[in-house]
């Protein structure tokens, strides 16, 4: 078991790579009245939680937010619509209203963004983007993330470039929406990493490596965990600081980067990389942690682990449940068992 080189800039699976459906939908809700511009997913996720509910009767929110829709468009109206659409989410997210409303809070939000509100475009482009309340259209979408780039929001251009970069594939005019971007202070370096991507693959600029490097380490110094993990990745390439390998990988594995987590999983379980000593009981903590953020092949690495009684004792029951997590986690379980002498149980 060695440290997972993928290549450089390889995808995870969506924005941070760990989101629900639920809290990629409106995941800039909760700020913008306090803060009026986009902030890290993380952060709004939080701010939600922690602000009061300002009712707790889900269906007298639902009944302001269909007054207020029925009112006729003006700034004060937009603000508390936006106020009662906030409060109507968090009675989803807390299962107080039924799921049927997300067509209504869906609404709420395209009254709110018609009137020139660019974060309202942001969480109704999520909105379109999952089929959450609407049908799903992701073209719409994109149209939606760009509309809020073009009234000033740094996050509307992050989001068009991410999406045309990963999905839609357009890399010149994913680039040029990044650019967009940076004129925002980029907090958690979510802008610079995405263009340390491009400069490494070549797209939507020339191939720069050592570009890439710089940008990576830009974003690393704002926090981000998939800097982290890349400039990992680089310096085991020989790219970079070659010193440096392990404090990258420990500080992104400390920001719950999934592929960071798994492969602390399989270093501390052979202790095969200086700076990183054999502990299984520190291989198993890592490989959980991967696999809570959806890395199956962590759960598969458990599942072996209990099948042997390596670190644990034997449980082929544990085992048999950690090899069904990583097939639900998409993971190609058959020949990683082959691979390993391992027979599943019948």
């Amino acid at each position: 078991m060695g440290y997972d080189k993928h290549p450089a800039g390889a995808r995870e699976g969506g924005i941070r790579n760990h989101l629900k459906i639920l809290g990629s939908c409106l995941v800039m809700i909760g700020g913008i009245f306090v803060l009026h511009h986009a902030v890290p997913l993380d952060a709004a996720v939080a701010e939600i939680a922690q602000q009061p509910s300002k009712s707790n009767d889900a269906s007298g929110t639902m009944q302001t937010v269909t007054k207020l829709l029925a009112q006729p468009r003006s700034p004060s109206r937009d603000d508390q619509l936006y106020l009662a659409a906030v409060a109507l989410f968090k009675a989803i997210e807390a299962g107080e209203a039924p799921v049927e409303s997300r067509a209504t809070l869906a609404r709420a939000l395209h009254e709110v963004a018609l009137g020139g509100h660019a974060n309202a475009w942001v969480d109704y482009g999520r909105c379109l983007w999952n089929g959450w309340g609407v049908p799903r259209d992701r073209d719409a979408a994109i149209a939606a993330y760009k509309r809020a780039a073009e009234l000033g929001s740094d996050y509307g251009a992050y989001l068009t470039a991410y999406n045309l970069y990963w999905t839609f594939r357009k890399y010149d005019d994913a680039y040029a929406y990044a650019q967009k971007a940076l004129a925002g202070d980029d907090p958690d370096g979510a802008v610079r990493y995405l263009l340390g991507l491009m400069a490494y693959n070549g797209r939507g600029q020339p191939k720069d490596v050592a570009k890439s490097l710089a940008l990576h380490l830009e974003a690393a110094k704002r926090g981000n965990a998939d800097a982290y993990f890349e400039l990992f990745v680089y310096a085991m390439q020989g790219i970079g600081d070659r010193d440096k390998a392990v404090f990258y990988l420990k500080q992104a594995g400390q920001r719950d980067q999934p592929r960071a987590s798994a492969n602390l999983g399989a270093l501390h379980a052979t202790g095969q990389l200086p700076g990183i000593e054999k502990d299984l009981g520190e291989s198993i903590r890592w490989y959980k942690r991967a696999a809570d953020l959806g890395v199956g092949r962590a759960a598969a690495a458990l599942g072996v682990m209990a099948t042997r009684g390596e670190g644990m004792a034997k449980d082929p029951d544990a085992a048999e449940a950690y090899f069904h997590r990583a097939e639900d986690l998409g993971f190609e379980l058959d020949e990683y068992l082959r691979t390993n002498g391992v027979t599943r149980r019948k």
